[in-house]
């Protein structure tokens, strides 16, 4: 599964538009759109300014989920990343009536894995993206098992978006081997892709990429952001 984060609604509505169809026209299996929250601990400084630029614009939560509503029936798969505060403050059951045919899943990026059911319990229908990272351990691999979600989302590296992976690490391989034993959902690494070379390490020892940061990083020029997404791909066949 290949994929593109960008920033929704960034740098504005229509731009942000653009950018969505690009990534469907380039051939990814699916797009993650950022949903912007003012305190994203969990972003780079790339991603962290593109979100507090948003902000700023003036785009809402509203205004990103009308846009894919839009692209409702767009030939592509489609997640949301954003934080607890967003879906809590948009209301759990509105939020999840809005967009549980709309999109694929949700990727809450501050909610432990053990609190999904917090989230179902207030009836929320959207699948929840469970995380895997250098630290899962077994223990924690039966909650993830439990998910209703088609993947992993592993995080390839400590810390924020922006920072490279180690594609070669020993840690790395054994916890996605350990995933593999456990799990038969597809495991697709996040954080840490950056190059065409990235990109096809990962597709070796996962089932798929996603790459935010350096995407997000050329958004605003629709021309050098689909040029980059195509680069990509260059190392990978279809």
């Amino acid at each position: 599964m290949k994929g593109i984060y960008i920033v929704g609604g960034y740098p504005h509505i229509d731009k942000f538009g653009e950018c969505f169809k690009s990534v469907v026209k380039c051939g990814y299996d699916f797009i993650e759109v950022g949903i912007p929250f003012n305190d994203p601990v969990a972003d780079g400084p790339v991603i962290a300014s593109a979100i507090n630029e948003t902000i700023e614009n003036g785009i809402s939560v509203h205004d990103i989920i009308e846009s894919l509503i839009e692209f409702r029936d767009v030939p592509i798969k489609k997640y949301i990343m954003t934080y607890s505060n967003i879906v809590y403050s948009y209301g759990i059951e509105k939020f999840s009536e809005n967009l549980k045919s709309v999109i694929d899943g949700i990727i809450i990026a501050d909610l432990p894995n053990r609190m999904r059911k917090l989230f179902y319990n207030e009836g929320f229908k959207i699948p929840i993206v469970p995380f895997a990272t250098l630290e899962t351990r077994e223990k924690d691999i039966e909650i993830i098992m439990n998910s209703d979600s088609d993947f992993i989302y592993f995080v390839g590296i400590r810390g924020t978006t922006g920072a490279k992976a180690d594609f070669t690490s020993a840690e790395l391989i054994e916890k996605i081997k350990l995933l593999r034993k456990r799990t038969d959902k597809k495991i697709i690494i996040g954080f840490g892709v950056k190059t065409a070379d990235d990109v096809k390490e990962a597709m070796d020892i996962g089932d798929g990429f996603v790459v935010g940061t350096e995407a997000v990083r050329r958004q605003k020029d629709i021309d050098e952001f689909e040029s980059y997404i195509e680069s990509l791909l260059e190392k990978i066949s279809s």
